[in-house]
């Protein structure tokens, strides 16, 4: 099943709040194309494209696409493999909350942890990935599942990042096919 996801986003690096644009879809196999720009600057002036497959990626800004390096690589495959997570854990939900358990790992790039809310829905997530200096720890809430074809997307996903925001987004279309 292929996820694909548009939305509005902030990105909080040191003293900023950047607001962007987002279009991003990943395939069953992982395959991610993952696109923004800069609510200021629009697509067509500031659209940055990034791809992820199995083994690699690129960064594409300005119509030039260049390799992406490994490390950022492994990153990206993380934090884009948290979405499938998602899937597995949204079809394991009913099984946990039979055994009244509101905490279980999923595995994958890195295990995700994901949490269940007093309403028996999945509430959040946290896990550890590669970052820049090593590795990071990062703690996500969502507010509104949305559902499409059986699989499920946060209609608002908050992520903190060893203790600091990081990223927040709001989705204004989810598709599964």
């Amino acid at each position: 099943m292929t996820l694909s996801w548009e939305g509005k986003a902030e990105v909080y690096p040191p003293g900023q709040v950047l607001k962007i644009a987002v279009r991003s879809s990943i395939d069953r196999d992982g395959k991610v194309v993952s696109e923004s720009w800069p609510v200021d600057l629009g697509e067509a002036k500031g659209l940055r494209r990034m791809t992820l497959s199995s083994t690699g990626g690129t960064i594409e800004r300005g119509g030039q696409a260049q390799p992406m390096p490994k490390e950022m690589w492994d990153e990206e495959r993380a934090q884009f493999g948290f979405y499938q997570q998602l899937q597995v854990a949204a079809e394991q939900l009913p099984r946990h909350l039979a055994e009244g358990v509101n905490l279980f790992s999923v595995p994958g790039p890195v295990a995700t942890w994901f949490r269940i809310g007093p309403d028996g829905q999945l509430s959040g997530a946290v896990n550890e990935v590669p970052a820049e200096g090593g590795r990071a720890w990062q703690e996500f809430r969502f507010d509104g599942l949305l559902n499409s074809n059986g699989a499920v997307f946060p209609g608002q996903l908050r992520m903190t990042r060893n203790g600091e925001r990081y990223f927040l987004l709001e989705v204004t279309k989810f598709d599964a096919r």
